[in-house]
């Protein structure tokens, strides 16, 4: 299924001095970095912190990898000397990494940076290599570092195109996490996973995950593993292969949030992620590098903000929707298809709060809509021509940053009826495309958030929103003054309501008996300050949402 073979996918676990040959095992090269740089101190007669660097090759290894710091602040923390996978939480790393990595410094109680005067500090080079290796596993045996690309790196053809070094968020609870550098080759792309233990205290809600993305992130996608599922993934980062998939952990996950932009996250008020003590995330990024001289390097942040257990009213559930079935012939037309997303033995309702799109570069719309009861098309609920913040129709899909649209308050559906997606494609490229893992491929897939309502009973639920009202409010985006139109097909009770986005009423329009037929309500807003609202029209209960954006 997945037809196109990317044929240069390297993730360049890098690099040390050019007069390393390529064959010998990235662990030897580390070794004779501490035989020449370190055994001062840390000798076989009073070896500093208690670690021997001048001892045998294997035995140092023993002493480093996985092994305990005597240091009492790094141990307290939890580091190890070596943490495969894990620089921030490598002890040896970061009392040598010489402020190549600004967030993984020392801090009050671990000592000075090491070497000591009058030895020199390492080179950017060697410390490098020593991070790679650790996002490598850090095996004892196995060239895995290309130390040919990260000198290009080093020696000037590199491109620094990493998000921005973010401040650590300093509410209680909260933390950062922070992936990088990770390196590409010219002309190649990577999706990589990598498992992040978090050794929570305690089990915590998530209220709000802030992610800084860098340019040429096609996606980051948190993932958080099955419960046992963790310890049968490796420590290392894992390259996906691009035609299989193997390297990724579906079928052991659960997803928690998917990002094709930096964007803040913040839950609604009452509902949260829940993550338990023992809960480890798979953390799935995806880069390519469009240069044809330069290396890319790239690091991601993002802040993880949270509450105590129970405070929440309910969990936020997410999920991917794909369809697999596609194939896009390179006729330079339009292709369209449409899938239906149902679960005929569901027991409760989504309360959708999030939707988003993905396509690749093929893409040129995506739709959303309910699904009625027979199966048939219903109400359109999610418009890809509009822009990333889903505050205006730009009139084109922007597939690297489709539209992610909020619902305040929450949509209901019954999944026993579902959704039905619906994308079009002009394939102007060479070859015909199919569904694939790597940006030469295409897919089509949704991004959901919900929680889940009240038990379903043996009515459809969904069906009082396909009678359709015909909601607009004109102008939008307005100034002031702004008109919200609706139709009733018989007499109702009416209610509309304004909305900031968090979800809190602000103002109430209308609350009344209405005839049937076109009605018209004036909305004067100066007094509001400028941004995004949300007009809520109820009709006999049934909720309708527009998003209007107050200029000024």
């Amino acid at each position: 299924m997945k037809k196109a073979i990317l044929t240069k996918i390297l993730l360049l676990f890098f690099v040390t001095q050019s007069c390393y040959t390529s064959a010998q095992a990235t662990y030897t090269h580390i070794y004779n970095i501490f035989q020449a740089n370190c055994t001062t101190c840390h000798d076989a007669t009073s070896p500093a912190g208690g670690l021997n660097l001048s001892a045998t090759s294997a035995a140092v290894y023993t002493s480093i990898v996985n092994a305990n710091p005597t240091n009492p602040a790094a141990l307290a923390k939890g580091d190890k000397r070596i943490k495969p996978g894990d620089p921030h939480r490598s002890y040896l790393l970061r009392k040598c990494q010489n402020g190549l990595d600004p967030d993984n410094g020392l801090v009050a109680g671990e000592g000075n940076a090491m070497p000591t005067s009058p030895a020199a500090p390492l080179s950017n080079k060697e410390v490098e290599l020593i991070r790679q290796w650790i996002y490598a596993g850090a095996p004892q045996t196995g060239n895995v570092v290309d130390t040919a690309v990260i000198n290009k790196y080093y020696n000037g053809y590199g491109i620094d195109n990493s998000a921005a070094s973010h401040p650590l968020p300093t509410d209680i609870g909260s933390f950062q996490v922070h992936i990088g550098k990770i390196f590409i080759d010219t002309l190649s792309e990577i999706e990589y996973f990598l498992k992040h233990n978090l050794n929570l205290p305690d089990t915590v809600e998530v209220n709000r995950v802030e992610l800084f993305l860098a340019n040429q992130s096609h996606h980051f996608i948190i993932y958080k593993f099955l419960p046992g599922a963790a310890a049968s993934f490796s420590d290392a980062i894992r390259i996906q292969n691009p035609t299989t998939g193997v390297g990724s952990s579906d079928g052991f996950n659960t997803m928690v949030s998917a990002f094709q932009a930096s964007r803040n996250d913040v839950l609604p008020p009452t509902t949260a992620y829940q993550w338990e003590t023992t809960t480890a995330l798979d953390l799935n990024h995806h880069l390519f590098n469009t240069s044809a001289d330069s290396v890319l390097a790239a690091d991601l942040y993002f802040n993880v903000y949270t509450q105590p257990k129970g405070t929440a009213a309910s969990i936020m559930y997410s999920d991917i929707i794909t369809n697999t079935s596609i194939f896009i012939p390179n006729t330079s037309t339009n292709v369209t298809f449409t899938k239906a997303d149902f679960n005929a033995s569901a027991t409760r309702m989504w309360n959708i709060w999030q939707l988003s799109s993905h396509t690749h570069k093929y893409g040129v719309d995506f739709d959303i809509f309910m699904r009625n009861p027979g199966g048939s098309t219903g109400t359109q609920i999610y418009e890809g021509f509009y822009n990333a913040d889903y505050t205006f129709n730009q009139g084109y899909y922007d597939w690297e940053h489709p539209a992610v649209e909020l619902f305040f308050p929450f949509l209901s559906v019954n999944p026993r009826d579902g959704l039905i997606q619906k994308a079009v494609f002009n394939n102007t490229g060479p070859t015909n495309i199919f569904f694939g893992l790597t940006t030469n491929d295409e897919m089509m897939l949704y991004f959901i958030q919900y929680t889940l309502g009240n038990t379903i009973v043996g009515i459809n639920e969904n069906a009082a929103i396909e009678n359709k009202i015909n909601l607009d409010v004109f102008p939008n985006p307005f100034s002031n003054n702004t008109q919200i139109s609706y139709d009733l097909k018989e007499n109702a009770t009416v209610t509309i309501g304004v909305y900031d986005v968090l979800g809190n009423k602000i103002e109430t329009l209308i609350n009344e008996a209405q005839d049937s037929g076109n009605h018209l309500i004036d909305y004067n807003a100066k007094n509001r300050a400028k941004g995004i609202y949300l007009v809520v029209v109820s009709i006999n209960g049934q909720a309708f949402t527009k998003r209007i954006v107050l200029t000024n």
